[in-house]
């Protein structure tokens, strides 16, 4: 192992959370140090989850005004997307995002290791790098601030063509012809609409009475009547049951809010169901910590 590094704060998790502390750490005039296990700095947020998403979401918004130009009296003809163009664009915004935050954890002198940090006691964390040597740090503040995972139901892997979380369905090689999407929380209501704009046939399973049910109902009400009148298929109240990988895609049952079994059969399954918190392997065991 490594002979031992000393901080005033360590900051396990580059995301939003983690990279502002360190900034701020570092502002204070404490030596600091920022651990992220991927080789660059953002988190989910900027990588996987709000920033790219909502690059899609515009891009979507864009081709549905042209998909719809003669309600503003505008002829359009002959446009057509270009799904590596969009991916391109994609990815030059994160990108962008990723070095800025770089840039801002050197202007306010944070050190930057990547690795794997794991608690090894009191104000000590063993860190991992992609090679297996292990380096340990000293700290006299240590801020947890791993982020979190997509869940997934019972049985099921994400494998990055049929079965998505939030993550794979970002870096699909085209647009899905269809796509079953279960839950309709921010996650699974983005992506719907995001891919029913750019023509893929999207179905949405929720197991609760309204979709975004973590909103006023106000807002979930009027969701559900925008998607009705877009055409997009919405199924609440629905149980999901077995879900099977086929040859020409994916097979799920479900029991309508009737109690009727039914079965969808698509391409692509989206499973956003929630989010698990990244507390796993990082040594909360030798901590007083508790997880309730």
């Amino acid at each position: 192992m490594a002979e031992s590094s000393k901080y005033d704060v360590v900051v396990v998790g580059s995301g939003p959370g983690g990279y502002v502390a360190a900034i701020r750490a570092g502002q204070l005039g404490l030596k600091t140090a920022l651990v992220e296990k991927d080789d660059k700095l953002g988190g989910t947020c900027l990588h996987v989850g709000c920033i790219p998403t909502k690059s899609l979401l515009f891009i979507a918004e864009v081709y549905d005004y042209f998909k719809n130009a003669k309600n503003y009296g505008i002829d359009c003809k002959g446009f057509s997307l270009d799904w590596a163009a969009i991916q391109a664009r994609k990815a030059a915004i994160v990108r962008k995002l990723s070095k800025g935050v770089e840039f801002l954890e050197k202007k306010n002198k944070v050190e930057t290791i990547q690795g794997t940090a794991s608690l090894a006691g009191p104000g000590r964390l063993t860190v991992t790098d992609s090679k297996g040597q292990k380096r340990e740090i000293l700290a006299k503040n240590i801020v947890l601030a791993t982020g979190s995972e997509a869940k997934l139901l019972p049985g099921l892997e994400a494998d990055g063509k049929i079965i998505l979380t939030n993550k794979e369905i970002l870096d699909l090689k085209e647009v899905p012809k269809s796509l079953v999407v279960i839950g309709a929380g921010a996650v699974g209501v983005e992506f719907a609409s995001i891919f029913h704009r750019f023509g893929t046939k999207v179905t949405i399973l929720e197991m609760l009475p309204h979709a975004v049910p973590l909103e006023d109902e106000e807002i979930s009400v009027e969701l559900e009547k925008s998607f009705k009148k877009q055409g997009l298929a919405m199924h609440l109240g629905a149980k999901v049951g077995k879900i099977a990988k086929t040859a020409k895609g994916v097979t799920v049952d479900f029991a309508g809010a009737d109690g009727k079994a039914q079965k969808l059969e698509a391409e692509t399954c989206l499973v956003a169901v929630g989010r698990a918190p990244n507390t796993q392997n990082i040594g909360l065991e030798k901590t007083r910590a508790r997880l309730e």
